[in-house]
């Protein structure tokens, strides 16, 4: 009988040690595993060992308790922040929008491809050397503004840099390519007479012209969009481009070397129109707008975006002259019975230039210290100080004196300054047009300033350098009036097709569940709906790998301005947003101002109260 009982005995320790290294894994698997053959090289399982094993089960129990509570709350907070993006009407990282974007740029590539080959051609071997020496290097110089200059200058966005450069890289790219064809086909009159498109590097640097003013308008509705809308967007200017520049050369014969009104005004107006048909689709308590809180800038995103200036400002004396340079053989006779004026086109738009942008500059500096009680707004200073090169483009190949260079640069400064601390807000307040990067402060309305001094500056020229005399200031007027509508119609009406079927009718969707319970509870009842921001508004985490959408549960992933939204104004007092902040997010404004900057995203009117010295307003914090 006890050798019996012995056997059992053993056999009930050997089953017991047999499912505890069964429902233990990883490495107390194997802890499990040695203990088994202890014991039953022991005969049985001694209290304390049976005590150790009561242990690691208790344990592995804990862990897998503690490890699924995580995923159910992972679960029910990405539940709820998956209704709060549909009641904004942005599409899910799960949603057909974005899985759309390579099958768009793939048909798209297929397309160009086949009318490259069938249309376009190179130019002819003994004139190809003479555009090299005569343009390549102010191709190269127009190329680095739109890819390195207006890329990093709208890094400004805290949460939108990858995106910012990124997408700036892919739409000039693509906006390029399709401007070879379309500007190509209108220029060289392709089915009237020409069969094919000649690649020349004057028709390059057009192109790359056209992909500036795409860019423009890319700033007004920089980090609203997804890729895919944003590709149709851009790709939808092109024609509406080339059609706008035919009217303003050649039909009406307007002034406008640098680009003023054909580049900047039209990049403006196409943009801001895009952005207020978004902005109205998916008004949704200010998401699209200054209103939400991603829509700021840190302190590190503002120096790459200077640096954007930098290289913009350096550069656009090439910006405005590109196009006007004569070639000049030897032995050509030509040259000397040429029109001086027209030799010396070039050198005029870059001393020209240069002049305004450095009135420009300092003009800026000086009116935001006047509007911000002696400190610097950096949002002036990386915009404003560039007012000049716009305001001089349409001129720039005219023989003004050095002094009215400068004076048409200072004014630009000024007036730009002042639009982006007085009249955004205002637009914004308003009508609710939400422009980003403040594109109608630096390009829309110097563009237009550009195309009058272009009129005025006609009155003193000499004879055959305006096409139509001292009427010319007219045709610049009717060339401003006809960019503002092709842009603004053209803008809305593309901006309608490509984000058409998002945003309202979600956004009702979203309305009608209220009271629609989640897991944890969580519900749309007691008013929280209108409380709901785009989170994935100006934020990389929604197109970008190891980046994650910014949550007020994970809270301000960087640096953020504390002093407000970056591009509402209110860092100038006059702010038009609801007293005691703004309750977006989730977050009622009484609580987002009590969290501060560890608790809660950066609300865009908190109050925290600006450095007691330095230099910059707005308090700006590392």
């Amino acid at each position: 009988m006890a050798a019996a009982a012995s056997r059992v005995k053993q056999q009930g320790a050997a089953e017991f040690v047999q499912r505890m290294a069964t429902a233990l894994e990883g490495k107390q698997a194997g802890v499990g595993v040695g203990l088994d053959m202890s014991l039953l090289q022991a005969g049985g399982p001694k209290p304390s060992t049976r005590r150790t094993l009561l242990l690691l089960t208790s344990s592995q129990r804990l862990a897998s308790d503690q490890q699924r509570s995580k995923q159910h709350n992972s679960k029910n907070s990405s539940s709820m922040d998956q209704l709060k993006l549909q009641a904004q009407g942005i599409p899910l990282p799960s949603s057909p929008a974005y899985r759309t974007f390579t099958p768009t740029v793939v048909a798209l590539l297929a397309a160009i491809l086949t009318l490259f080959c069938v249309f376009v051609e190179y130019e002819e071997p003994e004139a190809s050397q003479g555009q090299v020496s005569q343009y390549y290097k102010w191709l190269i110089d127009v190329e680095v503004m739109i890819f390195i200059g207006f890329g990093f200058l709208m890094t400004f966005l805290r949460r939108y840099g990858k995106s910012a450069v990124g997408l700036n890289f892919f739409c000039s790219c693509l906006v390029m390519l399709a401007a070879v064809l379309l500007i190509g086909a209108v220029q060289q009159g392709l089915g009237l007479g020409a069969t094919t498109i000649k690649l020349e590097l004057p028709l390059l640097i057009d192109a790359t012209f056209c992909a500036g003013s795409a860019m423009i308008a890319f700033g007004a509705v920089l980090g609203k969009t997804t890729p895919t809308q944003l590709t149709w967007l851009m790709l939808g200017l092109v024609p509406l481009y080339a059609l706008n520049q035919h009217l303003c050369f050649k039909t009406l014969q307007a002034l406008d070397m640098g680009g003023s009104i054909t580049i900047h005004a039209f990049g403006a107006y196409y943009g801001l129109a895009a952005s207020l048909v978004l902005s109205n689709k998916r008004q949704a308590f200010g998401a699209y707008t200054s209103a939400n809180p991603k829509n700021s800038a840190s302190y590190i995103s503002d120096l790459f975006s200077i640096i954007g200036t930098l290289f913009l400002w350096m550069f656009w004396p090439s910006f405005n002259g590109a196009l006007a340079s004569i070639a000049v053989t030897e032995g050509a006779s030509a040259a000397a019975d040429a029109n001086p004026h027209h030799i010396s086109q070039q050198y005029f738009c870059v001393a020209n230039t240069l002049l305004s942008l450095l009135g420009s500059c300092l003009s800026t500096f000086a009116t935001s210290s006047l509007l911000n009680n002696g400190k610097f707004d950096m949002m002036h200073i990386q915009n404003a100080s560039l007012a000049g090169g716009v305001a001089m483009g349409s001129a720039s190949s005219l023989r003004l004196s050095p002094g009215g260079a400068l004076a048409v640069g200072i004014f630009a400064g000024m007036m730009s300054t002042m639009g982006f601390a007085r009249l955004m807000p205002a637009l914004e307040s308003k009508i609710g047009l939400g422009d980003t990067c403040g594109v109608h402060n630096l390009h829309g309305l110097p563009g237009l300033l550009g195309g009058l001094v272009a009129g005025l500056a006609a009155f003193g020229q000499a004879a055959g350098v305006a096409p139509h005399g001292n009427a010319q200031l007219g045709y610049q007027i009717a060339a401003m009036a006809c960019t503002v509508a092709v842009a603004g119609l053209g803008g809305a009406l593309v901006s309608a097709l490509a984000t058409g079927r998002l945003g309202i009718d979600q956004f009702k969707l979203a309305r009608s569940r209220r009271g629609d319970q989640t897991e944890a509870g969580d519900s749309f009842e007691n008013d929280s709906l209108p409380a709901i921001d785009g989170m994935a508004l100006f934020d990389d985490g929604a197109f970008w790998t190891e980046v994650a959408i910014e949550t007020p549960q994970s809270g301000p992933s960087d640096a953020t301005n504390t002093g407000g939204s970056r591009r509402g104004g209110s860092r100038h007092g006059g702010s038009h947003r609801t007293a005691g902040g703004s309750a977006h997010l989730g977050f009622s404004g009484k609580e987002a101002s009590a969290r501060g900057v560890n608790g809660a995203l950066a609300s865009p009117k908190r109050d925290v109260a600006a450095p007691a010295s330095g230099l910059y307003a707005g308090g700006d914090q590392v």
